[in-house]
């Protein structure tokens, strides 16, 4: 069992060279597929990313009724004993004239503005960022005297959410499409590989060749086809993104895309071997449908 293994498993090696030289276009088309997924999966999941920070409120505005910093002192120690409070910062209106130009670095004329268009505030940081916890503070924060509004930017919030939601259902389908992109690609390979062989697997079947002799050669032939395609797909990825992202999307000031974690690569290289291997058994159970009956184990 061992010697007849490892015979399929060379011969699986030849077809996989065989492959790869009379369908060498077909072979850079699925290398194309798969750097393409690489591009729109860190695409898509910064962009889905940076949506789910958006839709994250780490603190609470509270706007007071005056100006005065005594009042808004007490304000303050009422709202620091709320409970999911973990800590409050008043913020003077000079306070909030520099809060604004550090925020706003390109908004020169904010400089020139008086100090009374800049009202005072409070921001509240909540223990948690939890929908429930944030909407508990609002309303316990909005029945304090001398407080005239408490947001968290609960609508921009939602929106958020809304479209990271869609995003990752874009993300779902579009996975689906390059899985089947490169189902066809495979399929259509090994389909060719094997009518060039046509005569010699009739042959095959003549002297009593079984289905798994004929078959798993090209099983693994699409295995390692899959693999060095994913390995070059991997290569021009880390040559193309690394270089862009750090040395022009992060220098522009776009920083929210990273390099995959391990798990993506190893849980993505191993779904594109299955895929080839399930693509390149269905070609071949095609094939021999269509060219003749093979005697069976």
């Amino acid at each position: 069992m061992s010697s007849k293994l490892t015979y399929l498993f060379m011969r699986g090696v030849i077809r996989f060279f065989t492959i790869l030289r009379g369908n060498f276009l077909s072979f850079l088309t699925l290398i194309t597929v798969i750097f393409m997924y690489h591009i729109f999966w860190v695409a898509g999941t910064g962009t889905a990313g940076f949506l789910n920070h958006l839709s994250q409120a780490n603190t609470i505005r509270v706007y007071l009724a005056n100006n005065n910093d005594i009042i808004a002192e007490e304000i303050l120690s009422s709202i620091k004993v709320l409970d999911n409070v973990t800590n409050a910062k008043y913020y003077s209106q000079k306070d909030a004239k520099a809060f604004a130009v550090a925020n706003a670095p390109k908004a020169a004329a904010l400089e020139s503005f008086s100090e009374e268009f800049f009202p005072s505030f409070i921001e509240i940081y909540p223990s948690d960022t939890l929908e429930e916890t944030l909407d508990k503070i609002v309303t316990e924060a909005g029945h304090i005297k001398g407080v005239d509004e408490v947001s968290y930017g609960k609508e921009y919030m939602v929106k958020f959410k809304a479209i990271g939601r869609g995003a990752w259902v874009f993300i779902t389908v579009m996975s689906i499409l390059f899985a089947l992109s490169a189902v066809f690609v495979v399929y259509n390979t090994i389909k060719l590989s094997l009518y060039k062989y046509k005569e010699e697997i009739k042959l095959y079947s003549l002297v009593g060749a079984t289905r798994p002799f004929i078959s798993v050669p090209y099983l693994f032939g699409a295995f390692f086809l899959s693999l060095f395609a994913y390995i070059c797909s991997l290569i021009i990825f880390a040559a193309a993104f690394i270089p862009f992202n750090s040395h022009i999307l992060i220098k522009a000031g776009i920083n929210i895309y990273d390099m995959p974690n391990i798990t993506y690569f190893i849980f993505s290289c191993i779904t594109v071997c299955i895929i080839g291997v399930i693509s390149a058994k269905a070609s071949v159970v095609s094939f021999l449908k269509q060219v003749s009956s093979i005697n069976e184990d």
